[in-house]
Order: structure tokens, then sequence, then C-alpha cells
């Protein structure tokens, strides 16, 4: 459990009430991670969402293409909310790492849910997707697409 002052402090949960943010604590958990560790990798099923807390990493796309993400509150994991969930990149750990996790079939099931808090959390899910859809390949942007 994540305590919701410390959820409150990032962009993702910036706009979630008091109520919600209770619901997101009570499923999130503190993930450390080392420096070199493989947290994601590309195709594999999409478990967890990922808020990165402190440390480094780099999201690493199928064609070769890298960005690195050190700024706290930063999101990865993404696909565990949206079909096929399935993960679009690998992520690796540039330094040790702090993140809270959040497993996607929960998340999943309270966005389902509660049209509010799901419509809200998206907003930002399309935020990250938007910053980053320059480095998708071309058939994960058509996938998007077809979703929408």
């Amino acid at each position: 459990m994540i305590p919701t002052e410390e959820l409150k402090r990032y962009e993702i949960f910036a706009e979630m009430d008091l109520t919600e943010l209770k619901l997101l604590s009570a499923m999130a958990a503190e993930r450390r991670a080392r420096e070199g560790e493989e947290l994601i990798r590309a195709g594999s099923p999409a478990r967890n969402l990922y808020v990165l807390q402190k440390g480094g990493l780099m999201v690493a796309f199928p064609d070769g293409r890298a960005i690195t993400l050190h700024k706290p509150g930063r999101v990865v994991g993404w696909s565990a909310l949206v079909s096929p969930t399935h993960y679009t990149a690998s992520v690796t750990c540039l330094t040790d790492s702090t993140l809270i996790a959040f497993p996607g079939s929960e998340l999943l099931r309270l966005v389902q849910r509660n049209v509010v808090f799901g419509t809200k959390i998206m907003r930002k899910i399309s935020e990250v997707l938007s910053r980053r859809l320059p480095f998708l390949q071309e058939k994960d942007k058509k996938l998007l697409r077809q979703r929408s």
C-alpha cells in the first residue's frame, strides 16, 4: 500500500479525489529494481502499470529507438490497461529505481466499473501516449487508431 499523499504528488493522479486515491492506494505496491534490471519486455503480457518514484529508466522500442525517463511520476506499462494487454516496448533500469506498481487486472476492473475514475486515468494515459507517439512503430500506431 502506498499512502494517498504520495500518489497525489504525481501528475497521473492529480485529478483524483480522496476516495479514488484510497482505492489506488490499496492496490499499489512499492517495487524496487536494480540498475540493469529489465522491468518490462516488449511483447510479453502486460501485467503491471508502473509510476517512477526515483531512478532512471530506458524505454526501448522494437525498431531500435529509445527514450529515457528520469522525472518522478513518469508512467510505463500503460499497455496493462489497453487490449490486447501486451507491452509495446522494453523497459530497463538505468540506475537503481523505485516505482509504484499497480496490478493491471485490478486497475482495469476499477477503470471499467467507475466511469468517472476511468475517464480521468485514461485521459492521463492518452497524454503519455501522445508524448511517446513519435517513437511507436507504424503497426502500433495503426492498432491504436483501430481502438479509437
